[in-house]
């Protein structure tokens, strides 16, 4: 198995970290076994970043550069925002300086110039053997703006996108304006990201939505292949990434490896018990028959959902995400992949977002391997792993 670790230097607006601590905590596992691929970023620091390529370069290690696309951009450069189905503007909240989750319009030609010219005046000089392209997607259930930010865009550029297409607008608002709508009007899961929805419309808006994130990034990969980089993708698990327009078989193609963000305990963005839980209370509530009904759908155990989920608190408690339905999820996703499959798992702890313990990295790291995928990406900050989490990681690779 590759393994690929991932570092969060800090976003583009707030402080960045020391060369010497993150010198320490690579030292501590590549001097215990191999490490293929480093992705770091984004914090606006150059003299950090030839450091660290010095130390890889050393040993051999490919150097990529953690770059978010469609969100975070927005710190560095005036972005075109994203446009509600009501018409509004969904505007930067400056609750964050490292993560603001501000989402422009992936459609607009003028954002795309904006974020390779985001590159190309702060990482282009740096040696970097690729890329590792983050946030290529639109706001997810779990977003500041819940299901408004899901509906999206609505600006001029992508109106035109849902005209040429035939997509009846104005059908797509009655649905979402009715007390009674449930996205959950859903008839199947196909597997790979892919449902089979009872409302045409709905259906075809995420389609849509699917082919401009598509057609978006591919101008921005061209970007990075005509400068001779590899490239990676940040995509969400299977099983959620179709609300948040990524096809991930197809975004496959474009790439040279994709990371599914496979994170059963993280109570945190991308996290599989928080945007499931996100999207069930913006959608249909979260009652457990709820929960059951989706989780039947997904072709869970249905043991799973009472057990998991506490009505009093409101959310999951203390229980990881179904170990089967993700291995499955991967298993069918690295049958279809264009590209090597590095599943991405939680290492680090991060107070009210994450707590993985050894016990909970051997079940995954040896559920996951089995799982016919080329390798794993320890996320989301080696800065965050206590040692006990690297012990263990490097006890099951190192077997």
């Amino acid at each position: 198995m590759e393994v690929t670790v991932q570092i969060f230097t800090g976003g583009f607006s707030g402080a960045s970290v020391p060369f010497e601590l993150i010198e320490q905590k690579l030292l501590s596992f590549i001097n215990r076994f191999r490490v293929t691929k480093v992705i770091m970023g984004w914090s606006v620091d150059k003299p950090l970043y030839e450091k660290t390529a010095a130390l890889l370069s050393k040993h051999n290690i490919e150097y990529y550069l953690w770059f978010p696309v469609f969100s975070e951009t927005g710190a560095l450069k005036n972005l075109s925002p994203l446009v509600d189905y009501t018409g509004s503007s969904i505007d930067k909240s400056d609750n964050n300086p490292d993560e603001d989750f501000f989402f422009c319009c992936p459609n607009n030609r003028f954002n795309i110039a904006k974020i390779t010219d985001i590159f190309n005046e702060n990482f282009a000089s740096i040696k970097f053997n690729g890329v590792f392209l983050d946030r290529i997607r639109y706001p997810s259930f779990a977003g500041e703006q819940g299901k408004r930010g899901v509906f999206t865009c609505f600006c001029p550029e992508c109106i035109k996108i849902y005209r040429s297409e035939n997509f009846d607008i104005e059908k797509l608002k009655l649905s979402l304006c009715d007390p009674e709508f449930s996205l959950l009007g859903l008839k199947k899961y196909l597997g790979s990201g892919m449902y089979e929805f009872q409302d045409k419309v709905i259906s075809s808006f995420f389609q849509i939505k699917r082919n401009i994130i598509y057609y978006s990034l591919q101008r921005i990969c061209m970007y990075f292949r005509k400068k001779n980089y590899s490239i990676g993708l940040d995509v969400f698990a299977p099983f959620l990434s179709q609300f948040t327009g990524q096809d991930i078989v197809k975004l496959s193609g474009l790439c040279d490896f994709i990371k599914p963000m496979m994170y059963r305990t993280t109570c945190a963005p991308a996290g599989l018990p928080f945007e499931t839980e996100a999207l069930l209370q913006q959608t249909c509530g979260t009652e457990n028959d709820n929960y059951k009904r989706f989780f039947k759908l997904l072709g869970i155990k249905p043991e799973y959902p009472p057990s998991a989920y506490d009505v009093q608190s409101g959310g999951f408690k203390n229980k990881p995400f179904d170990v089967d339905f993700t291995v499955k999820e991967l298993h069918d996703l690295s049958l279809l992949s264009f590209c090597p499959v590095y599943a991405g798992i939680e290492i680090n702890r991060v107070k009210d977002a994450a707590q993985p313990d050894p016990a909970y990295i051997e079940e995954t790291i040896k559920a996951y391997s089995k799982a016919g995928i080329r390798g794993f990406t320890l996320s989301w900050n080696l800065l965050d792993m206590p040692e006990e989490n690297i012990d263990k990681a490097v006890q099951l690779f190192s077997s």
